[in-house]
């Protein structure tokens, strides 16, 4: 008896090679190069080749999902596919055994514009906007806006951030003494007749605003409150609950350049005083004494049920003390700040470094910048403008502005501040705070228990609300809808507004399953939605009201249509036209974004249809699509990606369920056709049983594509063949744990490539 003993893999040449050739090198071989993959040229050498151990990757998932061959073309037994896939089984461990053993390498990325701007509002204390003036950032093919790839830096763009940083100093370091407040409360609209039909009023509503207009009395900046004390009018139980909004702005000639400073759900039917905090830098000012209406102008407006406005307080500037607070976290107090300016100076530098590079800083990097500021103090008028000058260069070093993690030889474990940094980008969008900093200088960053707990606190904590932002935006594309304009002639009364509401509701189904440790099959099929009332209205969903999102159950009549992604607004919207369902960007959202399949692109060149025929659009969606099919360029790809769509069909642009569907040329209606044939022979018709077919037959490809995906995210970086032993481990663990979402955020924060650099 032979213990321990392995089969040998088989011999690609003898073995591999001519099963390959008689069911793949007719779509992959000299004549033709399907999906721009050759095989039959292809190095076996996995270890060598790192490009083709990517598509040999890319050729076992395909056979393991039997994808490949086409369900029209000769497919090989049992036996040989046993064959081939031993040999890559072998082969991807060999090749993944060797990159593990080659080192690593350093990851360091910058700050995207999401990322800068809050760690700079949370180093100063002061929300105001910081990368207003910043270049927009680069999405890598992934569609991920942190990949360190993408976020290049131009000198250009070092001039941004040099510019971002001194005037952000200047608000924060504030000289003289406390300004003159400015205070007045207002009963009655300052304007007898405003712009678009709206009729000024202390009772708000449809065309009826409340407005104010400070005509030189304000100041330019610093921070403002309003109190407005208001009562709600509700008539009835199925009045629409009021959603009171507060602009801030002013007013040019015929038109209003004002933004929203919140908006507020008014429940209580009793005179209620409501309290609205803003900086006035956030907000579109006024040039003093131009314009044909002068003045800062405050509108409040209404939704719903009328609310009536008995008076509008506005005070500002606020500051608890003079100097502020946020002044005082960089020039804090000190016996030195009277007796010994430098040594003063090198104090306030080296507390600053510490907190904005997020470690703390050599003597030799402290002695660098102090010297700077000794240079610079005499060409400057006080104090405060030196150290102003000399933590601006802080703030445009790298140390700042990227994750730095130093080079070394080869791979090794992150130190404990490099640790806290890459968990707070991944979590929070933003540097770490004192407790995960007391936690790394504690050394409770080294153990896995210390590390979870800390995971478990970033994600009950608001903060966690940016990594929500900017994970399902960036996974899902959820800014897709707002590059679409909606055709009113097909849906009259749509308001752009809603676009953000649909947004909202699919980070908050996220931010659910997330923070309740819930199992990421509700993503494919769910028994609730997370609503509010203007989506339940949209849906057809009765009896939740409030502009608050909450969780839905749906039962009954509410269970029909909806539950999972793809009923959501958000993604619906997104994969349309504006006028109708787009079937193919369907179809590409559910292998791109769900399962990690991404079809190939289109090949150059290829005209649209319509111009071939004048009747095209007014034919049936199946009839056009079939079209494609006999159109050898599109067939092959097309297989793969139409039924996805038609699947989707029951659902319009703007996510609406319907039964028919409404030709646009000619206004004929057809009932809807939602049968689709998968790529693997299997048949659904409509939703439900494409929701269905997923959770049976694809779920580990999808929990495949969102560890994935959330490891992309979590690491900055684009992922390689090398990591997909990780990736194995990873999905593995996660369908063990029923695929709860908080516990897979967890393990990839305590993983050995998280850890690693």
């Amino acid at each position: 008896m032979l213990v321990g003993w392995v089969a040998a893999a088989p011999d690609f040449e003898k073995e591999v090679r001519p099963v390959l050739q008689q069911y793949c090198f007719s779509c992959h071989g000299p004549e033709k190069q399907k999906g721009k993959l050759r095989l039959d040229t292809l190095s076996p050498d996995l270890v060598k080749e790192r490009s083709a151990a990517e598509h040999w990757h890319e050729v076992r998932a395909a056979l393991n999902l039997e994808e490949m061959p086409p369900k029209e073309k000769p497919a090989p037994n049992d036996a040989e596919r046993k064959i081939i896939l031993a040999w890559l089984d072998d082969a991807i461990a060999k090749a993944n055994k060797t990159a593990r053993s080659t080192g690593g390498r350093v990851v360091m990325r910058r700050l995207n514009n999401a990322e800068y701007q809050n760690t700079m509002r949370d180093l100063f204390g002061l929300d105001v906007t910081y990368a207003r003036d910043l270049p927009p950032d680069a999405v890598s093919p992934e569609g991920m806006r942190n990949n360190g790839s993408a976020l290049q830096m131009s000198g250009l763009q070092f001039d941004y951030y040099l510019k971002a940083a001194r005037e952000a100093l200047d608000r924060v370091i504030v000289t003289g003494s406390a300004p003159e407040v400015f205070e007045h409360t207002f009963e009655k609209s300052t304007e007898e007749r405003w712009i678009d039909g709206i009729q000024p009023s202390n009772s708000i509503g449809d065309k009826r605003e409340f407005l104010v207009r400070i005509k030189d009395q304000y100041p330019d900046q610093g921070a403002f409150r309003i109190r407005i004390r208001a009562k709600t009018v509700i008539a009835d139980e199925k009045s629409v609950v009021p959603y009171m909004k507060v602009y801030v702005g002013y007013r040019p000639d015929t038109l209003v350049d004002r933004e929203l400073l919140e908006a507020r759900v008014l429940m209580n039917q009793e005179v209620q005083v409501f309290e609205f905090v803003g900086r006035l830098e956030n907000f579109p000012l006024p040039v003093r004494k131009q314009g044909k209406i002068p003045g800062l102008v405050i509108s409040v407006a209404n939704e719903g049920a009328n609310v009536e406005i008995e008076s509008l307080e506005f005070k500002a500037p606020l500051f608890d003390a003079w100097p502020p607070e946020h002044h005082r976290r960089i020039l804090h107090d000190s016996e030195l700040r009277e007796t010994n300016e430098g040594a003063y100076g090198r104090e306030v530098i080296a507390r600053f470094l510490e907190r904005a590079w997020r470690q703390p800083a050599t003597e030799k990097v402290i002695d660098r910048f102090h010297k700077f500021f000794g240079k610079v103090r005499p060409e400057m008028p006080s104090f405060e403008d030196a150290i102003k000058e000399s933590l601006a260069m802080a703030l445009v070093s790298p140390s700042f502005l990227y994750i730095l993690e130093p080079d070394s030889a080869g791979a090794r474990k992150l130190n404990p501040y490099e640790l806290a940094s890459r968990l707070s980008y991944f979590l929070w969008s933003t540097m770490p705070d004192a407790n995960l900093l007391d936690a790394a200088r504690a050394g409770r960053l080294d153990r896995r228990e210390g590390l979870k707990e800390q995971v478990n606190r970033m994600i009950a904590d608001s903060r966690c609300d940016r990594f929500i932002d900017q994970f399902t935006t960036q996974w899902l594309d959820l800014e897709a809808g707002d590059r679409l304009v909606i055709d009113q002639r097909v849906y009259p009364g749509f308001r752009p507004s809603l676009k953000e509401e649909m947004r909202r509701e699919t980070q908050h189904f996220f931010g659910e399953l997330l923070r309740k440790n819930l199992s990421a099959r509700n993503f494919l099929q769910s028994d609730f939605a997370m609503l509010n009332d203007r989506m339940a209205r949209h849906y057809g969903i009765e009896g939740v009201r409030g502009r608050n999102f909450r969780r839905v159950a749906l039962t009954g009549e509410r269970a029909v249509r909806r539950g999972g992604l793809l009923t959501q607004a958000s993604i619906l919207l997104g994969t349309s036209t504006g006028v109708d369902a787009h079937l193919i960007k369907r179809g590409v959202f559910v292998r791109k974004r769900l399962l990690g399949d991404p079809p190939a692109p289109p090949p150059p060149n290829i005209p649209e249809l319509e111009t071939a025929d004048e009747d095209f659009a007014s034919l049936p969606v199946r009839e056009q699509l079939e079209r494609h099919l006999k159109d050898t360029a599109c067939a092959d790809c097309h297989r793969g990606i139409d039924p996805w769509g038609y699947a989707l069909q029951e659902f319009d642009a703007v996510g609406k369920w319907r039964e028919k569907v409404v030709r646009p040329k000619d206004g004929i209606t057809l009932p809807v056709d939602a049968r689709a044939k998968l790529p693997d022979g299997r048949v659904v018709n409509g939703i439900d049983e494409l929701k269905a077919y997923l959770l049976e037959h694809r779920e580990e490809q999808f929990a495949r594509a969102l560890v994935s995906k959330l490891l992309t995210y979590a690491l900055g970086r684009s992922l390689k063949f090398s990591d997909q032993r990780v990736i194995d481990i990873l999905t593995k663990d996660f369908l063990k744990n029923d695929l709860r979402l908080a516990e897979l955020v967890e393990s990839i924060a305590v993983s050995a490539m998280f850890q690693t650099k």
